[in-house]
C-alpha cells in the first residue's frame, strides 16, 4: 500500500491535500518508494509537476500517479492527466505535467526537517550521519498544546540534573511565544547578556568551521547566567518583543547545507563548551522550526508533556504519527521518546487500569507511527515510554519569580514522582543516588572554654565591619553569590539593598580590601572568573571608620593611576562638596553633579571631567567598578529634605541609567543603600524599582542564618571543619542541617526529651522582627554574647549552653532597642515614650497605649517597622523589642515561635 489509509480516504479539495498524500510516501530506496527516476514533485495551486530524469519511464510514472491518487486522477486520451477536486467552480482540477530534465540520475537531495507542508517533495534523499561528536545529550521538552507544565517539567528535570551529577546545565528556552523560562530569569537577572535568537544569528553570519566563533562569543556571555547550577539561555534579550526569530532554521540550513540538525548541533556544541553535563531545550507547543530540528534529530532524547483529555491525547498521537513519517523518509530510527501525563485528575492517578490501558493504547500506536523502533537499540522493547503525575495542589498558582518558583518546586513532590516515572526510559540516566556527598566530620574537640572564648572574640569582631582590624571573607549568601556569578563578562550597574545589619558594610568593606570586581570574584566563588579586571573606584565611604576612610584612599589612588588620571579628590573633599551642592543647588542638577564626583574620585576634574573620564576607562580596557556606601552619614534625612531625597533618587537611577547607556559598559556601579532610604528617595514605583534589583538585596531567610551559625562557629576554630564552601548542598535537607546546629546549641532548649521548645526554631524566632526580618548583625551578637556566657559551663551535648541563649536575648535586645531608630527615625520618639514608662505591660489595648502618650499613628508605625503585632485589638511586642524597651510581660508567656509564624504569614499575604 503506497499511501496509508486515513489518507486514501480523505477528499481532496485543494493542491495542499495533493502535496499531502505525496508528502506521506516512502523515498527513494524506501519499501513503498516511487519508481527509479523520479526527482521531485512540486504542488501548487496551478498544478503538479513531476519532475524525473532523462532516461526515466514515463508510463512507470503514470502507473504509480495512478497508484498514489486512485479515481481522483483523471487521464485524457492524449495523455493529458489532471486531478479532480472537490473544489468551487473553476478550481475543480490540477493539471498534472510530467517534465524531463537533463540529468541522466536524480541528485541527492540532503534532507531538511521541516514543520511546514512544503509542496515540493524530493524522493531522492541524503540523510548525512548523526557522529557522536561525544557532546553532552539534548533532552528536548515538548508539547502538541500548551498549559500542560511543560516548561514546569523541563525545569524540574534541569534542577534534578543539576542536584544530583557533577557539572552544571544548559536550559535552553525555545519557545517564542510563551517563553516561560526566560520570564522567570528575567524575574532573577534584569538584562540578559545573550539569548537563543542572538546565537541563531550570529552563527548564520559565521563562517568558521563548526561555528567556532559563535560558540565562543555566546559562551563568554553565558557566564552571566548560570542560576542553581544551570546556564539559562532565554529565547530573547528583550522580551517585550515576542515576535519570531528573524533568523530561522532553513536560513542556517542553506548556510550549512551538509547539517540538516544545525540549531541541535549549536546548542550541544555550547553546551560542550560550558562544560555541561547535558543540555535541556523547553520547545514551544505544536510543530514549529525550531521544534522539529530537535525532535526529528535522531541523537536527541524527547520528553513529550500531554493531560489525558480526549484532545491531547488525539493530537499527540497525531505528532508522533509526523515524527514517525520523517523516520520513514530519512530511514534513521530516533530514540525512544518518554511521554509524560501530567496534571491527571487523582480518581484518575489511582485507577491503575485506567493508566495501564492509556499506556498500552498509546504504545500500540507509536509501534505503528514509528515503523523502525523495533530496529533501535532500546533497553525495553517499548516505541515509548510512559509515565503519569497526578494534580498537585501545591503546584497551582506558583510564584512568577525564579528563587521562589524553584524553591516552591522543590519542596513539592513533583521532583521525586518524576524521578521514579522517568526510572524505566531509556533515555534518563541522570538520576541516580551516587554523587550524595554525606555530612562532614567535626574535628575533636577543643577544651569548652576556649572554643567558646575563640567563638565569641570572632563574632564579636564581625559585628560591626567599620572597625574590625580584619575582615574574613564574608559568608556567600545567595544575594552575594548573584552579584559574584551575574557579572562575568561585564561591569556590574546594581544598587545593593539592605536593613542596617544586613552586612552592607561588611560587604563593601570586602570589596574594597580585595581592590578589583576580578580578585572579589575570585573569593566569593570558584566556578567562573570575571573576563575584566574592574579596579573599584570608592565614590563613598563611612565617614566614621578610619580603615574604611583609608580603604577609600587608597582605591582612589589606584585608580587614578590605572586610568592615569590626575590626582584624586579626598573624601574629605566630596562630603563637602555633596553638602554644599545640598545648601546651594536646585534638585535637577544631581546627575552632572555625582558623574562630576565619580570622575574626581579617578583624578578627573574640570569642565570636561566625565567625559575624559569615560574615555580613559575606555582606552585602559579596565572596566572600572564605582563603589558607594554610607550614604546615610551625608544625606541624613532624605525623609523630610527634599534635596537630600532629589540627591538620592538622582544617584539610585540616573547615575546606573546613565552608566547602562555607555556604548560597551565601560563602567560599573555598586551602590549599597538602607531599605528604608530607598523608600525615602523614590517615592513613585519604588517596588518597580527595588524589583529590579532584589535578587541582590541583602535579606536572610532561615537557611541562611543556620548556614551563618555553622560557618561562624567553624571560621572561629571552636569547631574546625564544620562548615565547608558547599554546606548548603551537602546539608540540603533540615535533618543534615540541624545535625550540625545540635552541636552548637542542642536540639531542644532542655533536654532532647524536654517540652522546652527546639533551639533553632526559637532563636530564629526571638530575633525576628514582626515583619518577618531578621538581620546578620543581630545573629552575629547574639552569637557572641552566648558564647560569652557559655565559658564555665560544662556541656556534653553541645556548645552553648540554653541559659547563655536566654542571656544573650537581652543583651541583643537592648542593642537593637539602641541602633535601629538610626535606621527608622519614625521609631525614636516613640522608642522614648516608652523608655520613659518602664514596666509598660505588653500586650496592650489602644487605650492603654495612650496613657504613655501612643496614639494611632504611632502604632501604625510600630507595626509597620515590625515592633509590634495587633490581634483582636491587643498589641503584642516580641522579646527583640521588649526587654531593651524596659517593658513588663503581662498575663500568660506567649508562644513566640507561633506569634514570628503568624507574623511571617501577615507579611507574606
Amino acid at each position: 500500500m503506497i499511501v496509508r489509509d486515513s489518507l486514501r480516504v480523505a477528499e481532496l479539495i485543494s493542491w495542499v491535500d495533493v502535496a499531502r498524500r505525496l508528502y506521506s510516501i516512502d523515498p527513494i530506496g524506501g519499501p513503498l518508494s516511487p519508481p527509479n527516476g523520479l526527482i521531485s514533485t512540486s504542488a501548487y495551486w496551478s498544478g503538479l509537476e513531476v519532475v524525473i530524469t532523462r532516461d526515466a519511464d514515463e508510463t512507470a510514472m503514470r502507473d504509480w500517479l495512478k497508484a498514489v491518487f486512485g479515481s481522483w486522477l483523471n487521464v485524457a486520451d492524449g495523455h493529458e492527466m489532471r486531478i479532480e477536486l472537490s473544489a468551487p467552480h473553476g478550481m475543480e482540477t490540477l493539471p498534472v505535467v510530467i517534465v524531463r530534465s537533463q540529468e541522466t540520475q536524480s541528485t541527492k537531495k540532503t534532507f531538511e526537517p521541516s514543520a511546514a507542508l512544503n509542496g515540493e517533495r524530493y524522493f531522492d534523499i541524503d540523510f548525512p550521519p548523526r557522529t557522536d561528536k561525544g557532546g553532552p545529550p539534548i533532552f528536548a521538552f515538548h508539547s502538541v498544546k500548551g498549559g500542560v507544565g511543560r516548561t514546569t517539567t523541563a525545569l524540574a528535570f534541569s534542577l534534578e540534573l543539576a542536584k544530583e551529577n557533577t557539572g552544571p546545565v544548559l536550559l535552553v528556552d525555545a519557545d517564542f511565544e510563551a517563553p516561560g523560562v526566560s520570564f522567570l530569569l528575567q524575574s532573577r537577572k534584569a538584562g540578559f547578556t545573550i539569548s537563543l535568537e542572538d546565537l541563531l544569528a550570529l552563527a548564520h553570519a559565521d563562517r568558521s568551521d563548526g561555528f567556532e566563533a559563535t560558540i565562543d562569543f555566546v559562551a563568554t556571555r553565558m557566564v552571566d547566567q548560570l542560576v542553581n547550577g544551570i546556564y539559562v539561555l532565554p529565547v530573547k534579550r528583550l522580551l517585550d518583543d515576542l515576535s519570531g526569530f528573524a533568523i530561522r532554521p532553513e536560513n542556517l540550513q542553506a548556510a550549512r547545507s551538509d547539517d540538516p540538525f544545525v540549531v541541535p548541533d549549536l546548542v550541544r556544541d555550547l553546551a560542550k563548551h560550558l562544560g555541561c553535563q547535558a543540555a535541556v531545550v523547553d520547545l514551544r507547543a505544536g510543530l514549529v522550526d525550531v521544534s522539529i530540528q530537535f525532535l526529528a534529530d535522531p541523537s536527541v532524547d524527547r520528553v513529550f508533556v500531554s493531560s489525558t483529555s480526549g484532545q491531547s491525547v488525539a493530537a499527540l498521537t497525531s505528532m508522533m504519527r509526523t515524527l514517525g513519517m520523517l523516520e520513514e523518509q530519512t530511514g534513521v530510527p530516533g530514540r525512544q521518546p518518554f511521554v509524560l501525563f501530567n496534571q491527571l485528575p487523582i480518581s484518575r492517578f489511582g485507577d491503575f487500569k485506567y493508566r495501564g490501558d492509556l499506556a498500552g493504547q498509546l504504545t500500540l500506536r507509536a509501534a505503528e507511527d514509528f515503523a523502525s523502533f523495533a530496529d533501535n537499540d532500546y533497553t525495553e522493547a517499548s516505541p515509548v515510554a510512559v509515565g503519569f503525575i497526578p494534580h498537585l495542589a501545591e503546584l497551582i498558582g506558583m510564584s512568577g519569580e525564579w528563587d521562589t518558583f524553584v524553591r516552591e518546586l522543590s519542596a513539592s513532590s513533583f521532583l521525586p514522582q518524576l524521578k521514579s516515572e522517568m526510572a524505566n526510559w531509556s533515555g534518563w540516566e541522570a538520576f541516580n543516588d551516587s554523587g550524595r556527598q554525606q555530612p562532614i566530620a567535626a574535628a575533636p574537640p577543643q577544651d569548652a572554654d576556649k572554643r567558646c572564648r575563640k567563638l565569641e572574640e570572632f563574632a564579636f569582631k564581625l559585628t560591626f565591619a567599620e572597625t574590625a582590624d580584619e575582615l574574613a571573607t564574608p559568608l556567600v549568601t545567595p544575594p552575594l553569590e548573584r552579584l559574584a556569578t551575574d557579572f562575568l563578562s561585564q561591569p556590574p550597574v546594581v544598587v545593593v539593598e539592605g536593613a542596617k545589619g544586613t552586612g552592607k558594610t561588611l560587604t563593601a568593606r570586602f570589596l574594597l580590601e580585595r581592590r578589583s570586581w576580578k580578585a572579589a570574584v575570585a573569593a566569593l566563588q570558584t566556578t567562573n572568573q570575571s573576563s575584566f579586571d574592574g579596579p573599584f573606584i570608592p565614590m563613598f565611604g563611612s565617614l566614621t571608620s578610619d580603615k574604611i576612610t583609608s580603604l577609600v584612599a587608597d582605591g582612589r589612588t589606584r585608580a587614578s593611576g590605572g586610568l592615569e588620571g590626575g590626582k584624586p579628590s579626598t573624601l574629605s573633599e566630596t562630603t563637602q562638596a555633596i553638602r554644599g551642592q545640598l545648601v546651594s543647588s536646585p534638585q535637577t542638577s544631581w546627575l552632572d553633579f555625582w558623574l562630576s564626583q565619580i570622575a574626581g574620585s579617578a583624578g578627573f576634574h574640570g569642565g570636561g571631567a566625565w567625559s575624559d573620564f569615560i574615555a580613559a576607562a575606555k582606552k585602559s580596557a579596565v572596566r572600572p567598578v564605582v563603589l558607594i556606601e554610607g550614604l546615610e552619614e551625608v544625606l541624613t534625612d532624605p525623609f523630610n529634605r527634599p534635596n537630600e531625597a532629589a540627591a538620592l533618587a538622582s544617584l539610585l537611577v540616573d547615575v546606573p541609567l546613565r552608566l547602562r547607556e555607555e556604548a560597551g559598559r565601560p563602567v560599573g556601579y555598586i551602590a549599597f543603600v538602607r531599605a528604608d532610604m530607598i523608600q525615602a528617595a523614590i517615592t513613585q514605583n519604588s517596588a518597580q524599582f527595588r524589583a529590579v534589583f532584589s535578587n541582590y538585596a541583602l535579606t536572610w531567610r532561615d537557611i541562611d542564618i543556620k548556614e551563618l551559625v555553622v560557618w561562624l562557629v567553624s571560621n572561629s576554630g571552636a569547631i574546625p571543619g564544620l562548615w565547608a564552601g558547599d554546606w548548603r548542598l551537602s546539608h540540603s535537607s533540615p535533618e543534615l542541617q540541624e545535625n550540625d546546629l545540635r552541636r552548637i546549641w542542642g536540639m531542644k532548649l532542655g533536654r532532647d526529651d524536654s517540652r522546652e521548645a527546639r533551639t533553632t526554631e526559637w532563636v530564629i524566632s526571638v530575633l525576628t522582627d514582626l515583619t518577618g526580618r531578621l538581620t546578620a548583625r543581630d545573629l552575629v551578637r547574639f552569637v557572641s554574647e552566648a558564647a560569652k556566657h557559655s565559658r564555665g559551663i560544662r556541656l556534653e551535648d553541645r556548645l552553648l549552653a540554653a541559659s547563655a541563649l536566654k542571656t544573650a536575648v537581652d543583651f541583643t535586645s537592648e542593642k537593637k532597642v539602641e541602633e535601629y531608630p538610626k535606621e527608622v527615625t519614625q521609631l525614636e520618639v516613640i522608642f522614648d515614650k516608652f523608655k520613659k514608662a518602664p514596666g509598660f505591660v505588653t500586650p496592650f489595648t489602644r487605650i492603654e497605649a495612650q496613657t504613655v502618650g501612643l496614639f494611632d499613628a504611632d502604632l501604625e508605625s510600630l507595626e509597620k517597622y515590625g515592633v509590634a503585632y495587633q490581634e483582636d485589638g491587643r498589641f503584642e511586642v516580641p522579646e527583640l523589642f521588649r526587654i531593651g524597651l524596659q517593658m513588663r510581660r503581662g498575663g500568660a508567656r506567649p508562644n513566640i515561635i507561633s506569634l514570628t509564624r503568624r507574623a511571617r504569614e501577615r507579611a507574606r499575604a
